[in-house]
């Protein structure tokens, strides 16, 4: 019980913490996200994946080599192929 009523409490912080990932440009990208592990993704152009960018987390655009880490829950742009929060 208290394993499942922990991984609910850092589930919803970490939802409450995370920024959404915006795509302002018109082409997809094949992104990685790391917090514990590293995820592989994409981003549809002219997307927002909501919750993609949780807090503490480092972005990475494979495409451009663009990087950034995550701070707080404002949301993180792509846009011209850079990230920026």
């Amino acid at each position: 019980m208290k394993i499942l009523f922990s991984v609910c409490a850092f589930l919803m912080t970490v939802s409450l913490f995370s920024a959404n990932l915006v795509n302002k440009d018109s082409k997809k990208y094949d992104i990685e996200v790391k917090t514990v592990g590293t995820t592989h993704t994409s981003i549809n152009g002219s997307t927002t994946q909501m919750g993609g960018a949780p807090d503490g987390a480092e972005i990475k655009i494979k495409d451009t080599g663009s990087k950034i880490k995550v701070s707080g829950s404002k949301d993180v742009v792509i846009k011209d192929g850079k990230l920026s929060q």
